[in-house]
């Protein structure tokens, strides 16, 4: 006991970040540790697999960690680094005899290897699963012991994912663990998995059967005969169930014993409404002496799908909504800590979800957790997305991924459905087209294998893949191997128009009507600065994406065949190779990269909340500015939208009320006109749920006059852009009238059938979607100004010419000289002969051109552009007086 003791000082003192678990045995049963402290990190190290002592040119960190937490923000570059990354770290252990050692990686992405004082101890590929290192065999007995890992997030063609719309961030980015037990122990080699598999093949709401199987090894040389001990709990004071059984395991051997525990009672039901928890509590012991120690999670539940009327769950029929989940965050890339994780589904769940969709791929063991404690019913998948490679060695790792994502989190109630495959006909476009039957072959033959192995691996849950609008899944037949079909549909974003979508599925229920049908994707993405009165597909407004997500989820909720549906997303997440609004973020998230929800959130925990929901949109935005129609225009309309599941809500302005609104598919809505100032807005029904918005309505006059302090006009869109920097706002483009101001001619700018480019505009962080919409050949724009000096700044781009999500072919700019030049003059005054945006600048690189002119004898504003050669293009106007 006194060397046990000591060997306990020696880790608290060495690894300042010790927790000892509650309910972890000291006394020779299991210990666990976290192992994150103390590390040292380097991406110029050749190799740093022997012990030493350098520190010159190595980082201190703290686990999680991922080098790929900066490079893929908006540095003006594309790419980010894939390669190799060490870490190491000195600690003291001194082994004791007849116990084990081992290290528990969460996840190192997207491939590890792992020296031991300086000798191979294991390895691992895929990102996204946790694997055991035994380091026993490897430690020095004096104590001094020391750490390597090597991590490489390089692309290899063997290793999925090959290609995704999401950030392939590297490092040690999950938390790792130092656990100690007995010779004797559940399994640290079954794929990471606990060694201990429980399943509840009957349950009813008074009694249920536990099956539990266990996978015991013995790293001694003798055979050995032991007691494991079985409790299922509800909490440490209470046992519904217990057993013992008298157990044997071969000498250097395993063993898979099966205990069943029949006919327990006195429990309650797990559901998303009521996510009762308990824990199967399992004792090893050797003459009495606790070898080692682990305690699952367990639900008693029943559920199934119905092709017409959807999921079941202990026997009671609900809609499945919810959203798909990425794991990174601004700034700290995908080393969430668990307060992170729990966050993400707190607010889920405060949305009024009941469904997650870990995409895509195996996810945190705490998001897990609190799938289990909140009420979630899980989709979880391997990282098996737009594509395979045909061959045996990726055949072998996507089947080692399946197996190790069911075999770690088997035990947990919230996840009923295994998948395998997303959009995996995805880049098929970019294939040669005589490669396209082998790969169809190959991807039918691959999924065939994976169901397989899913159900036999579990044959309690249900397996499915997400499909996209693409012919070839019907073509080939693929859609017809997994038991749920899982459609990532778009309907009124990418293509077509917002009714499509009840059109394709129900057009899919008449072909396969014995088909579970299932939502795994919808949504639209938004800019929390970009406001529009005309909102249009794909402008990335949030009133667009208020549009696109009532329509959609209605068409859902309407449907009973269809079990369900997940938005994408709830969070904006890191995509470095992205070209939208926000460039190398995916902006379709419920919720901002920083956790802020916008209307969409409110929109869909008023449609699907069972609490009284009543709020007023527009989170991030308290300032509505506009420019007068004609002179007699003096108010300012403001158009307000309420989310709520009341039949109806009052608005109240300034106290005062407004007026009373129908609640239509979880909103409401006003059109008022308010004197120019600030303005106290309010509902009724009210509730510390409802908070008060405080609002600002600003006049810009029909005709300016040296009162206005600046006009800026965002060109060529229908949405206004406030910079959350400056709180400049940059007015929808109008025409110019006499009298008044404006752009004079041209076209707005549609690229793919889409408003402007939603390229990234290189150069600039915030601005992209001032230079993304453009007027293409304007005349010019003209301001019936009063005398004085202005500054005056004119935004133009040229752009690419196609539609693309993804820009990661580029390599650098892209020259286009002579396609786009022309000259520039102020009231017949030349201030630029020519330029030449695209010889000049290269595509996608932004002009901002500002200067002054002292505006003379009434003659207002008027700038010109000339063309030379080619049309030319205007983004954004600023006109700002500064002096008479």
């Amino acid at each position: 006991m006194i060397r046990r003791a000591l060997l306990l000082f020696a880790l608290v003192y060495c690894l300042p970040d010790v927790v000892l678990p509650a309910g972890q045995s000291t006394d020779g049963g299991r210990c666990q540790i976290s192992f994150n402290s103390g590390w040292l990190f380097s991406k110029n190290e050749a190799d740093a697999a022997l012990p030493d002592r350098t520190t010159a040119g190595w980082q201190a960190v703290q686990l999680p960690h991922t080098w790929n937490d900066k490079d893929v923000l908006a540095d003006g570059q594309r790419g980010y680094y894939r390669g190799v990354g060490w870490y190491k770290k000195r600690f003291r252990l001194v082994p004791e005899g007849g116990r084990r050692y081992f290290l528990r990686f969460e996840g190192v992405n997207q491939t590890a290897e792992v020296f031991v004082n300086g000798k191979p101890a294991g390895e691992h590929t895929g990102g996204y699963t946790a694997f055991n290192v035994d380091l026993t065999p490897f430690l020095e007995a004096s104590g001094e012991q020391y750490i390597a890992v090597k991590a490489d997030n390089s692309h290899r063609d063997d290793v999925p994912p090959l290609s995704a719309d999401f950030t392939f961030f590297g490092g040690i980015y999950r938390p790792v663990h130092l656990v100690t037990m007995g010779e004797q122990h559940f399994s640290m080699s079954d794929y990471g998995g606990p060694g201990i598999y429980i399943a509840t093949p009957r349950v009813t709401p008074h009694s249920a059967d536990v099956t539990i199987a266990y996978h015991l090894q013995n790293r001694s040389d003798v055979p050995q005969a032991l007691t494991l001990e079985t409790v299922i709990r509800k909490d440490v004071a209470s046992a519904l169930a217990t057993k013992a059984t008298v157990v044997t395991i071969p000498a250097s051997g395993d063993t898979v014993v099966t205990v069943t525990c029949s006919d327990v009672q006195n429990f309650d039901l797990w559901s998303p409404d009521h996510p009762a928890m308990y824990y199967v509590e399992s004792l090893l012991k050797q003459s009495g002496k606790r070898v080692d120690n682990l305690s699952q999670p367990l639900g008693f539940r029943w559920f199934r799908f119905d092709p017409e009327k959807g999921f079941f769950i202990n026997g009671k029929n609900i809609k499945l909504m919810g959203a798909n989940r990425h794991q990174d965050r601004i700034p700290y890339g995908n080393a969430l800590s668990n307060d992170m994780h729990r966050q993400d589904l707190r607010l889920l769940k405060e949305m009024g979800g009941n469904f997650l969709r870990n995409a895509h791929y195996p996810q945190a063991d705490e998001v897990l957790d609190q799938a289990d404690r909140l009420g979630f019913a899980v989709w979880e998948e391997i990282p098996l997305v737009n594509e395979v490679t045909v061959g045996p060695q990726h055949t072998e790792n996507a089947t080692v991924m399946l197996k190790e994502m069911i075999k770690q989190h088997y035990n947990h109630p919230s996840v009923v459905i295994w998948a395998y495959m997303n959009e995996i006909y995805w880049a098929h476009r970019f294939k040669p087209q005589e490669e396209i039957a082998g790969r169809n072959r190959a991807t039918l033959e691959l999924a065939r294998h994976l169901e397989n192995v899913a159900r036999e691996l579990d044959p309690h849950r249900y397996t499915a893949m997400a499909m996209h609008n693409y012919p070839a899944y019907e073509e080939t037949g693929l859609g017809d191997i997994p038991m749920i079909a899982g459609w990532n549909l778009y309907h009124g974003w990418y293509y077509g128009k917002y009714e499509d979508f009840g059109t394709f599925m129900d057009e899919q229920r008449r072909k396969y009507p014995k088909r579970i049908h299932l939502i795994s994707e919808y949504g639209a993405g938004s800019d929390v600065r970009l406001y529009s009165e005309k909102p249009e597909k794909f402008d990335f407004t949030i009133e667009e994406q208020i549009r696109f997500t009532r329509s959609i989820t209605t068409q859902i909720l309407d449907r009973p065949y269809i079990a369900g549906g997940a938005l994408w997303n709830l969070i904006d997440f890191s995509s470095e190779r992205r070209v939208d609004a926000t460039s190398h973020i995916n902006n379709k998230g419920l919720a901002t990269a920083d956790r802020k929800p916008k209307d969409a959130y409110y929109l869909m925990q008023a449609l699907l909340s069972e609490k009284p929901v009543a709020r007023l949109g527009y989170p991030f935005r308290n300032r509505w500015l506009h420019a007068a129609a004609s002179p007699s225009d003096t108010l300012v309309p403001v158009r307000m939208h309420a989310f709520s599941n009341q039949k109806s809500v009052s608005l109240y302005v300034d106290n005062r009320l407004f007026g009373e609104a129908e609640v239509k598919n979880g909103m409401a809505e006003w059109e008022m006109k308010l004197a120019p100032g600030k303005h106290l807005l309010s509902l009724a029904p009210n509730s510390p749920d409802t908070p008060e918005k405080q609002i600002e309505a600003r006049l810009i006059p029909f005709r300016p006059d040296g009162k206005t302090p600046e006009l800026a006009m965002n060109v060529g869109s229908n949405y206004a852009f406030i910079d959350t920097r400056t709180d400049l706002y940059w007015l929808p483009e109008r025409m110019y009238e006499k009298g008044s101001w404006g752009v004079v001619g041209g076209e707005p700018l549609y690229v793919g059938g889409k408003v402007g480019t939603k390229e990234d505009i290189l150069a600039v962080d915030e601005e992209d979607p001032l230079y993304q919409t453009m007027r293409v050949n304007p005349e010019g724009f003209g301001a019936d100004l009063p005398d004085g000096t202005y500054e005056i700044e004119l935004l133009m781009v040229d752009y690419v010419k196609k539609s693309r999500r993804f820009a990661d072919e580029d390599k650098e700019i892209a020259y286009e000289p002579g396609q786009r030049v022309f000259g520039i003059s102020v009231n017949g005054t030349s201030i630029l002969p020519e330029i030449d945006l695209g010889g000049s600048y290269g595509l996608n690189v932004p002009c901002r051109l500002t200067f002054r002119y002292t505006v003379t004898g009434n003659a207002g504003l008027l700038i010109k552009f000339h063309p030379v050669g080619g049309e030319p293009v205007l983004s954004a106007v600023r006109i700002r007086a500064v002096g008479f």
